[in-house]
């Protein structure tokens, strides 16, 4: 048991070493390499002076916002990736935090098992369309960040339609991190479906060991099962697009009620230790407000706008920078 314990150690310190590029948190400042405290991840909201009604036409409006909000992506990416060396601070509260979850992922999943799965189970929402790597919940969630987008068409309402642009960005940045990037980096086998009685599973799929890492059988686009425990994608999706939806309207108890109802809903289909979820959420919490950060950023600087453009000798489209 020691000898377990003490390699499991091991396993876990690597696993936290490892989470340099997985703990993005809420900070956009350069603090060098001197600890500081983090700031409080879920306080950045935008500011309303960014959607005082321009009086803009529907199209006029919304090209402008689509360019505004999906611009960026390169600067984004690149926040994600060095906010490492960009707030040691942060980064090491959430990594050593993480880290120390793993010490106790089993006693903590056999309670999250007990618990929150059961309930999952009778809280199943219905598939509202099969398709092939498209779980309920992400089938869910599309379907309100496209809705949000199409009444901000209708109303030509722009906070809605921001809202719903970067919580596409978001999705796609968690995608690539959480499940291309870091699932294929850790390796780490998931839980069996019940720790207390660990032969009901068969396969070699899953593991009852916690600190069982580095596993990986290369990068998989779709859903794979072995070795893809950390961090949780599904819960970097909620988190960021959480954050968001929170970060643009300044509300926390309807983005992350929902965020908390698809993860109970999807709770017996989705096997992770704690900390892979815990891993998950701040990930997706750093993702979101590294979103929110530049689209705001971006609002302050450069302006650019798209106008049709149509005469009897043909049609097209103006183009508009303001500084």
């Amino acid at each position: 048991m020691a000898h377990r314990f003490f390699a499991g150690f091991r396993h876990a310190c690597a696993a936290a070493a490892a989470l340099a590029v997985s703990a993005m948190g809420a900070s956009a400042q350069d603090s060098g390499f001197a600890f500081d405290w983090p700031d409080n991840p879920f306080a950045p909201t935008l500011s309303d002076a960014l959607f005082v009604d321009t009086d803009e036409a529907r199209f006029d409006k919304a090209s402008r916002v689509f360019v505004d909000s999906m611009s960026g992506i390169g600067a984004e990416l690149g926040d994600i990736a060095s906010f490492p060396f960009r707030d040691p601070g942060t980064f090491a509260v959430f990594a050593v935090g993480v880290g120390a979850l793993m010490l106790v992922d089993e006693p903590t999943t056999k309670a999250y098992q007990k618990t929150f799965i059961p309930v999952g189970e009778r809280f199943n929402l219905p598939e509202l369309a099969d398709i092939d790597n498209l779980t309920i919940d992400a089938q869910y969630l599309a379907l309100g960040v496209a809705g949000t987008y199409a009444y901000g068409l209708a109303a030509n309402d722009e906070r809605a339609q921001v809202a719903a642009l970067l919580a596409t960005k978001a999705v796609a940045y968690s995608y690539l991190t959480s499940h291309l990037i870091l699932k294929t980096a850790f390796g780490r086998l998931r839980p069996v479906s019940d720790l207390d009685n660990p032969s009901r599973d068969r396969g070699g799929i899953f593991s009852s060991d916690p600190y069982d890492f580095f596993n990986s059988t290369g990068v998989h686009f779709d859903t794979e099962p072995y070795a893809t425990a950390m961090p949780s994608f599904h819960f970097s999706m909620y988190f960021s697009t959480a954050r968001v939806y929170s970060g643009v309207y300044d509300n926390y108890v309807i983005p992350y009620g929902i965020a908390a109802a698809l993860a109970l809903q999807s709770a017996d289909g989705h096997n992770h230790w704690v900390s892979d979820m815990v891993a998950g959420a701040l990930i997706g919490t750093g993702i979101g407000n590294v979103v929110l950060n530049n689209y705001e950023e971006r609002r302050d600087g450069i302006n650019i706008s798209f106008t049709p453009i149509a005469s009897s000798k043909g049609a097209g489209l103006g183009f508009q920078m303001t500084f």
